[in-house]
């Protein structure tokens, strides 16, 4: 029920508008009654579900955008002319990121030479079908860079990962932006993290660490040059010490700086886990009814499965007790099981008909983006994850 004051206002300008002989005036009249009338749309109580505003980007002026609108991705071949093995879930990672971010650069940071013959084969489609996509479709820039064999301290670096942890941090010191795994997938925009003013943003994981899988900073930012001092003095050939636990020591110290260091709840960056019953949550197939259905041929409409606010709630007939709501997650951390030889009730591989069939966390989560590529002719639902 409108207050007093609210109904003399509107009453007001319909009297004006009502006695006023002017084209002019009526029309301003009638703005400022369009005015008075969302007013109260937007701050009277009423029965019924209120409506979200519709939020918009933030233009320049209201952001520093320290961080530049970049995507660093990081892969070591080695045999510096192999091939590259890229399967599915790389494609479906870059194009996730792309396609929500829309990014001014795309690198990838490898020891491959950019015209080279690892290059050449998967451009041709010789190193199958998702290496011909990635290196082709998003205009990739390949930074080729020394593998490290060594630390600073004189550690040997024999670890294949661990020699992509120093790649990774040296790239975003040197360039700025984004850095994500290639098991990391977005879900929605994250250009409000990069324009926040923060220096460098970052997500705590699991264990309370802050996670070393993605990560965005300004080019040459103070975290970003901590760390990459400090894990050259701290590796050992530990899986974390020059990683996570270099990063968390120095972003936690660094968030009492005033827009030094933004670190992010578990839930927005990894909002699973590593452990088995972290990836049965994640990985395992629900044999439901099939999102394809038993006739489905290549080409047939896919449907849409989008949710509306209060849908959790109303409707909770439409969601399975096993579904995980990813709401609050910008980017899904998708740590494999194959990392400690976990074996997923009904789950092998991350393909197209694995996850078109929506019959897992994982699969609803990258479902937008996998029917997206589907409906633009990019997969097939019988392309398997080596795309071969």
């Amino acid at each position: 029920m409108a207050s007093p004051g609210f109904g003399s206002m509107l009453a007001g300008a319909r009297d004006l508008v009502l006695s006023s002989p002017s084209r002019f005036h009526i029309r301003l009249v009638a703005a400022g009654a369009t005015a008075v009338l969302l007013l109260l749309f937007f701050f009277l109580p009423w029965g019924g579900q209120p409506h979200l505003p519709t939020w918009t980007a933030h233009s320049e002026s209201e952001s520093t955008d320290l961080i530049p609108n970049h995507i660093h991705f990081v892969y070591i071949l080695s045999d510096s002319n192999g091939d590259f093995n890229f399967q599915f879930s790389y494609f479906l990672s870059i194009y996730a990121a792309w396609y929500h971010w829309k990014p001014e650069a795309i690198f990838l940071h490898t020891n491959a030479r950019a015209d080279g013959g690892a290059v050449a084969r998967a451009r041709q489609g010789k190193s199958g079908k998702w290496a011909k996509y990635i290196f082709t479709l998003f205009d990739m820039q390949i930074n080729t860079v020394p593998v490290p064999t060594h630390a600073d301290n004189g550690k040997k670096i024999g670890n294949m990962e661990h020699k992509s942890d120093f790649v990774r941090v040296k790239a975003i010191h040197d360039f700025g932006g984004v850095y994500i795994d290639f098991d990391v997938h977005a879900l929605r925009d994250i250009s409000y993290l990069r324009k926040s003013g923060f220096e460098a943003v970052a997500g705590r994981q699991k264990d309370g660490a802050v996670n070393s899988g993605t990560f965005m900073s300004a080019k040459g930012g103070k975290m970003i040059a901590l760390w990459m001092m400090g894990m050259h003095e701290v590796y050992d050939g530990q899986w974390t010490t020059h990683s996570n636990d270099v990063i968390t020591r120095y972003g936690d110290r660094l968030v009492r700086q005033p827009g030094q260091m933004l670190i992010m709840e578990r839930e927005a960056f990894a909002p699973g886990g590593w452990d088995a019953d972290d990836n049965d949550m994640l990985f395992a197939v629900h044999n439901e009814t099939s999102n394809l259905g038993e006739d489905f041929a290549q080409g047939a409409p896919l449907p849409s499965h989008e949710e509306a606010f209060f849908d959790r709630w109303e409707h909770r007939d439409r969601f399975p007790e096993w579904e995980r709501d990813f709401s609050s997650s910008y980017l899904l951390h998708a740590f494999s099981p194959g990392r400690f030889n976990h074996q997923v009730p009904g789950f092998e591989h991350i393909t197209p008909r694995y996850v078109l069939e929506r019959q897992s966390n994982f699969a609803r989560a990258t479902y937008p983006i996998a029917k997206l590529m589907y409906e633009r002719g990019l997969i097939d639902i019988n392309d398997s994850h080596l795309g071969t």
